[in-house]
């Protein structure tokens, strides 16, 4: 059974938020998208089945929209929307909610992130505008999506990537994890060469570390790899170990002030 992201469950989110609408259906061409939609892409060809399913069979369930002037913008069900346009409908039933910026974004992640399946980059835009808009803490958006902070600190990091690379993770041939070791390197130019050594040789995430971690340091002592790995998956952060004789230094990295925050209380919980 595939996990709930979110602990309630979507169903039951979204059953709350329709009791509390007015529902009728809506011609189609008072409808507006959202702008702040979380997905990026949308398959053509899940669209195109979409829009066969509802010529045949109408809109099952009715997208959400909220009052914009004269006019409805979609709060979630944007696929529906597109479809029922391909399918050649003059309206479709909507359920109409008065709710503000910030919830109308909360609820289009919420149902995107269980139906639609975000690619990282998509949720991490996401997660950026709740941050940045809204003032959310990593922790509060991680305790909001029911996900460990290092999750979303590690996700929003993502965005650090250069474009190109975000291009490519957004086609699917680079993974998050892909792109997790791709942000140690120093130059883009370095990147280039590892992105290609995964595309030409489809180099796993595990393979890559290890490529990446070799370049970095190639001459250590026995022993220091797997205490960095160790480290690095206790905390997970990026860890650099350097020592030399029988002295040296331990670099852990953080990207934000809870996320050293969040690493300070698990060194000292170890202590």
């Amino acid at each position: 059974m595939k996990k709930d992201p979110l602990g309630r469950g979507l169903s039951a989110i979204l059953k709350d938020i329709e009791d509390k609408g007015t529902s009728r259906a809506i011609a189609i061409d008072q409808i507006v998208p959202n702008p702040a939609q979380p997905r990026i892409r949308m398959d053509d060809r899940s669209l195109d089945e979409l829009a066969a399913s509802i010529a045949e069979k109408g809109v099952l369930q009715p997208i959400l929209v909220k009052n914009k002037g004269k006019l409805y913008e979609i709060i979630a069900g944007e696929r529906r929307y597109r479809a029922a346009i391909l399918a050649g409908l003059r309206e479709v039933p909507a359920i109409i909610r008065d709710v503000d910026d910030r919830e109308a974004l909360e609820i289009a992640l919420m149902e995107n992130l269980q139906r639609e399946d975000l690619n990282p980059l998509e949720v991490a835009a996401v997660y950026e505008k709740f941050v940045e808009e809204f003032a959310y803490t990593h922790e509060e958006l991680a305790k909001k999506m029911g996900v460990d902070r290092s999750s979303v600190t590690n996700c929003l990091r993502l965005l650090k990537l250069p474009e190109w690379v975000r291009e490519i993770m957004s086609e699917g041939r680079l993974t998050q994890g892909h792109g997790r070791v791709l942000l140690s390197l120093k130059s883009e130019k370095e990147q280039k060469r590892f992105v290609d050594r995964v595309l030409s040789e489809g180099t796993s995430v595990r393979e890559l570390e290890r490529a990446v971690r070799k370049k970095a340091a190639p001459a250590r002592e026995f022993g220091i790899d797997a205490i960095e790995e160790a480290l690095i998956k206790a905390l997970q952060t990026k860890v650099n170990i350097t020592m030399r004789k029988d002295r040296g230094k331990i670099i852990i990295e953080f990207y934000s002030r809870d996320d050293l925050e969040r690493l300070s209380e698990l060194i000292a919980g170890e202590a």
